[in-house]
């Protein structure tokens, strides 16, 4: 899936189908070659809704990152 993240960013998922029939996973986050998050999605009842979930949440992340490095210090 692409999560449409901005230029440099990078993510590698994993989604694993459970024994109760939920997906659960990671998804791990990379700006260039620093790793700078790894999230975790659990119990979600389908592997659209899992990726959809990750992406949101890559989103979420990236943006803060990135408003972070570009406030005034």
């Amino acid at each position: 899936m692409d999560f449409d993240l901005p230029e440099g960013w990078s993510c590698a998922v994993e989604l694993e189908l459970a024994v109760e029939g939920v997906y659960a996973g990671r998804a791990e986050l990379r700006h260039e070659l620093t790793q700078c998050c790894v999230l975790v999605v659990t119990q979600q009842p389908t592997r659209e809704a899992a990726l959809q979930c990750m992406k949101f949440q890559a989103a979420r992340f990236v943006e803060e990152w990135s408003s972070r490095l570009t406030q005034p210090s």
